[in-house]
């Protein structure tokens, strides 16, 4: 997997950085149809790495003229830890078709009551509907939010560059662990496509990053039994969302 020495890491934080506040600079690394793909092994080093109890860090860079994800573990206090070298993905073409799934397991409770001489002398049924315990995303709703990014998202970027000088655009994306540990014995890749989501505590349009689990062909249709969906958004674009407010 690819890898940043420290060095490298801290310029590709700064070449973003910098880039933010030059829209002509934005439009040559990024493609609204692009996505970030991340593999098992990335991710399990992530996750031992990283302190913190609920929340990864990607951070964002330029490298190599191009955008990067970087994953960048953190410490129990909310810290980037200073490693050696850090693993990061690269913002590219999606390779395959992306199929985004979803299951809804409705439970029906049936009731009977017998008399006293067996007979049967009332029923009635309740239906229980699913209730998500998870940050699952439907299906519907990610594919909005994808398809918002992939018509606005330069739009939004180049009214943020030329109007607030870049500060406005993100940093950095907190992620709940959920979205890069979904599904782990059955998951060959995680793509991570760009969104636009409404926030109604900022008032305005923010980006998103929604992950969505690849398997392959041959288990597919067994895994789409068994998780209740394949597709999470539930990450803090940085800013606007404060950094030492998400420590865990």
């Amino acid at each position: 997997m690819p890898t940043l020495i420290s060095r490298d890491y801290t310029s590709a934080i700064a070449n973003w950085n910098q880039a933010k506040s030059n829209y002509s600079e934005i439009q040559s690394v990024i493609s609204p149809e692009n996505v970030f793909t991340f593999y098992p092994d990335q991710i399990e080093w992530l996750d031992e790495q990283n302190d913190a109890e609920s929340y990864f860090c990607l951070e964002v860079g330029i490298w190599d003229n191009q955008l990067i994800l970087i994953c960048s573990p953190r410490t129990s206090t909310g810290d980037i830890k200073i490693l050696p070298s850090y693993e990061y993905t690269t913002l590219a073409p999606l390779q395959n078709d992306l199929q985004l799934t979803q299951t809804k397991t409705y439970t029906l409770t049936s009731h009977y009551t017998l008399s006293v001489d067996l007979t049967k002398s009332e029923n009635d049924s309740d239906v229980n509907f699913p209730i998500m315990n998870q940050p699952v995303t439907g299906q519907q709703v990610a594919v909005d939010e994808i398809e918002s990014w992939r018509e606005n998202g330069m739009d939004w970027l180049s009214l943020e560059s030329n109007e607030f000088n870049g500060e406005r655009i993100f940093q950095n994306f907190f992620v709940p662990k959920q979205d890069l540990l979904q599904n782990p014995e059955d998951t060959t890749s995680i793509v991570g496509a760009f969104g636009l989501k409404y926030s109604p505590v900022y008032q305005r349009l923010l980006p998103t990053i929604i992950f969505i689990s690849c398997f392959d062909d041959a288990s597919s249709a067994d895994i789409a039994t068994r998780v209740p969906s394949n597709t999470y958004d539930w990450t803090k674009p940085s800013p606007p969302y404060r950094y030492s407010i998400i420590i865990q």
